[in-house]
């Protein structure tokens, strides 16, 4: 039975909801008359409600007509309406009367505003995951709830509503008003109810016997196309992987101005996207947006599926959602953008949450989640990117024929339903697979990252009998408290053009696998399982000899694992520098992406240290290079991967103190500042690392330059790219009036975190003590997501051994103890960077002072 935190005596039919919303007021009146099955006697119905205040509540039906009083409770987010006798069991109708609040960050009903060129816009939108429906309607705000619901709003004429089914009727006052009924919906959770009101225009087509739609501010539209086409693509690839139709009768792409703790929300028939990772503008958007657009749209379009159409019973199981559409975007893309490698470029995703798991603070994948209040907490990379790596393992351990078919059972034993975990693995095994949920519980019920170690390698005539040992990999001792998990382990002899050996590894013993072919030999073949590799000081230094035989895929997890474990001692952190001398500047765009991005982190950990110099002159001599092979500009005919490496070496080179990259940056900037009708001049290709190198070597009169820019922007997503690369800078003098200017009117609200997150890269105290000083401020302008985690997140950045105990009483003072498990994983942070700081600079200071 699912987990509910509601009185199981009554359950929701049906919701009908009418809303007038009253933007002057930041308020809304509403009416919901919810048809109830009363399953036992009683005379007081309780459901769940937040910010709502009531006028009236009347019960019909099954011979009764009464009137109820209500008494909220605050602290559990429930109201409890009572009436004068106990209601037989039966079916009944509650009609309640209601007032809500618009909000002006994404939770609930909120409004979003942008600029246009005749004036201020606005869209309302809502946003219900986790538990935020119940700001919008009192109603079972459990995702096992399921009910169906018809939505009225009365707006002004000349305004556009969306809900998730299409359009019933519409009727026009003379008042200037109109009143606008959506079709009845199927069943489905609270969560995924929609509804959008503004100034929209749409890009339309038919795919499928679907009416698919994107929807965006007037004017904007036509910047969809791209996300029309992918979604078209999707929906027929889905339709068949699924083995069930997308059984709404149309499927909107709502592009919303502003930011938020998330990308996008997967309402059915009505997904919410942020414009940034739905729209593209020829003028802003680059490569890397462009290949961003098609894997949320993946993403989301698969939760029509896994999350909307079969739904988790309770948010313990919510990785059943994340881990599956995380899964599903990467193979979905890979479907029809094979040259983007995006296996690959997601193994970034995948060493975060293996990073995070790591660490004393780590939980399972199916976690506790002992309340709604809580749900929050459980949207992290553990849930979204470990169990996309633990589903993608499975599939390679069952074979996808198998593992496809064991899912369409799953979705046609649980169509408009809900599950548990256990129902996808029974799914699986009944299609022919094998006995995976020994596997598959290892992975998902117990937390923590398998540690395989080659102990011996062994050739053995035309073979190498090689023994491996399971423990844990850890980075502080709680973590490495002993577990056993049964991990498919292959192995593979490098260059000898043979089949791949596998073997599961179950608990500590060793175990010794036959591999064909000689020495060296490389386990995880592949990358996909879920586990560090570890080999003896010999072992890797002949792998490093063989670095260029790999596929990148290998060269990929040896950079990752070499990186990962030599930041915890495991072995010396030469050994992934010295991989970096052995990388060739036509290597595959995605290893120097990896080695970009850990160069960068090993900078940041130099701050305000001697050692910074010449580490950063190794960076830069070992990527000019690199950079030099790719250029500035986009060439015809080159990969598109080319375009996004070129997108991170010119901020690298940029953060990095190039003076060549620096002032070919600044050159490209005035010439666009002295010419902007001339889009060659800063195209769209690198417009963004060009502002950001350009904001972060601004002198006083550049950063005028990029603030006045940012000030007469009208389009929203150009005037966000004006602001953030205003707040990259590194000068502290300009990085404290940044600060400032993220909490005045100019930049939107949703934007100040992403522009103080900004500031902290680079000047983690200063913004550390302006928003001690500016809390109240800051958190208005965060949404549910990003309401606890925020602010600790900014002290994970720092270097500065003094942060630790103002983040543990920060936490201790400002967290409620049912929200502190998420957060303490920010503490945990800066303990780990600031070890890895104590303890590895001095090696790398060595390393460089013979290599650099």
């Amino acid at each position: 039975m699912a987990q509910t935190e509601l009185p199981r005596n009554a359950v929701p039919i049906h919701y009908a909801v009418e809303i007038a919303p009253r933007l002057e007021t930041l308020s809304f009146k509403g009416r919901a008359v919810i048809t109830i099955s009363v399953e036992e006697a009683t005379s007081t119905v309780v459901m769940n409600s937040l910010d709502l205040e009531f006028q009236s509540a009347e019960l019909g039906g099954n011979g009764a007509a009464l009137s109820g009083r209500w008494a909220i409770d605050a602290e559990r987010q429930q109201v409890s309406f009572t009436f004068e006798k106990a209601l037989a069991p039966g079916r009944y109708d509650l009609a309640i009367d209601y007032r809500g609040k618009i909000n002006e960050t994404a939770m609930g009903l909120f409004v979003t505003r942008y600029e246009t060129p005749t004036g201020p816009g606005q869209m309302l939108l809502t946003q219900f995951e986790a538990v935020a429906a119940r700001r919008f309607l009192p109603c079972w705000d459990e995702p096992a709830r399921k009910a169906t619901f018809t939505i009225g709003v009365t707006i002004a004429a000349n305004e556009t509503a969306v809900s998730n089914m299409p359009v019933d009727r519409i009727d026009r006052s003379e008042a200037g008003l109109q009143y606008i009924r959506f079709q009845k919906s199927p069943l489905m959770s609270t969560y995924l109810l929609f509804l959008g009101i503004g100034d929209l225009e749409r890009l339309e087509t038919q795919a499928g016997g679907v009416t698919i739609s994107v929807i965006a501010r007037r004017g904007s539209a036509f910047k969809g196309q791209f996300a029309l086409d992918s979604a078209v693509d999707l929906l027929g690839y889905f339709n068949d992987y699924f083995g069930t139709p997308y059984p709404l009768p149309k499927l909107d792409l709502i592009a919303a101005p502003g930011a938020g703790g998330f990308a996008a929300m997967e309402n059915w028939g009505a997904i919410l996207y942020f414009e940034k990772v739905l729209l593209l503008d020829p003028q802003l958007s680059s490569e890397s947006d462009r290949q961003r657009v098609f894997v949320v749209i993946a993403h989301e379009m698969a939760h029509m599926w896994f999350g909307n159409l079969v739904t988790m019973s309770w948010w313990d199981e919510l990785w059943l959602n994340e881990g599956f559409a995380s899964w599903m975007e990467n193979k979905a893309t890979d479907r029809f953008h094979p040259e983007w490698s995006m296996w690959l470029q997601s193994e970034s995703a995948r060493q975060r949450a293996m990073r995070q798991d790591a660490k004393a603070t780590t939980h399972p994948v199916v976690q506790p989640v002992p309340t709604g209040a809580q749900a929050d907490q459980a949207f992290d990379d553990i849930t979204y990117r470990k169990g996309q790596a633990v589903i993608r393992m499975l599939e390679n351990y069952v074979g996808e024929a198998i593992f496809r078919e064991g899912v369409r059972r799953y979705m046609r034993q649980h169509a408009y339903a809900n599950t548990v975990t256990d129902d996808l693995w029974s799914a699986i095994e009944a299609a022919g697979g094998k006995d995976i949920k020994t596997i598959a519980d290892d992975f998902t019920r117990q937390p923590g990252v398998p540690l395989v170690s080659v102990e011996q390698a062994q050739p053995q005539g035309g073979q190498v009998a090689v023994t491996v040992r399971q423990d844990r990999f850890g980075v502080d001792e709680a973590s490495r408290q002993p577990l056993a998990w049964h991990v498919p382990v292959s192995a593979v002899s490098v260059g000898a053009n043979a089949a791949v050996s596998k073997a599961v590894v179950a608990g500590p013993a060793p175990v010794t696998i036959p591999v064909k072919g000689g020495l060296p030999v490389k386990i995880n073949a592949g990358q996909s399982a879920y586990f560090r590799s570890r080999y003896g000081a010999d072992a890797f230094a002949s792998l490093a000899g063989k670095f260029a035989d790999l596929p990148s895929v290998d060269q990929l997890g040896l950079l990752y694992d070499g990186w990962a474990l030599g930041e915890v001692g495991f072995m010396p952190v030469a050994s992934y520098l010295d991989l970096t001398r052995r990388t060739n500047p036509a290597t595959d765009t995605i290893i120097w992406r990896q080695i970009t991005e850990t160069l960068l982190s090993i900078d940041a950990l130099y701050a305000g240290l001697a050692g910074r110099a010449a580490l950063q002159a190794y960076a830069a001599r070992l990527l000019k290079p690199v950079f030099e092979r790719v250029g500035w500009d986009r060439r015809p005919g080159e990969p598109d991967n080319a375009a996004v490496l070129r997108e991170d070496l010119i901020g690298a080179l940029g953060r990095l103190g190039d003076s060549a990259v620096i002032g070919e940056a600044r050159a490209r900037f005035q010439s666009f500042v002295a010419h902007p009708e001339n889009a060659a001049a800063l195209p769209a290709a690198i417009r963004q690392p060009v502002l950001r190198t350009v904001g972060f070597a601004a002198d006083a009169a550049l950063h005028e330059t990029l603030h006045g820019l940012a000030k007469t922007a009208v389009d929203p997503v150009a005037k966000d790219q004006y602001f953030l690369a205003l707040a990259a800078a590194r000068d502290p003098g300009l990085a404290q009036r940044n600060l400032a200017l993220a909490l005045s009117d100019e930049p939107a609200k949703t934007t100040s975190p992403s522009m103080i997150a900004r500031v902290a890269l680079d000047h983690t105290k200063l913004a550390w003590d302006f928003v001690q000083a500016h809390l109240s401020e800051v958190n208005a302008r965060l949404d549910a997501l990003q309401r606890y985690n925020f602010v600790p997140s900014l002290a994970a950045m720092s270097t500065d051994p003094a942060l630790l105990p103002a983040l543990r009483r920060f936490i201790d003072e400002n967290v409620p103890a049912a929200n502190r498990k998420q957060v303490e994983r920010f503490h945990a942070d800066l303990e780990f960077r600031l070890s890895v700081k104590a303890k590895r600079l001095p090696e790398i200071d060595a390393w460089l002072k013979v290599n650099g």
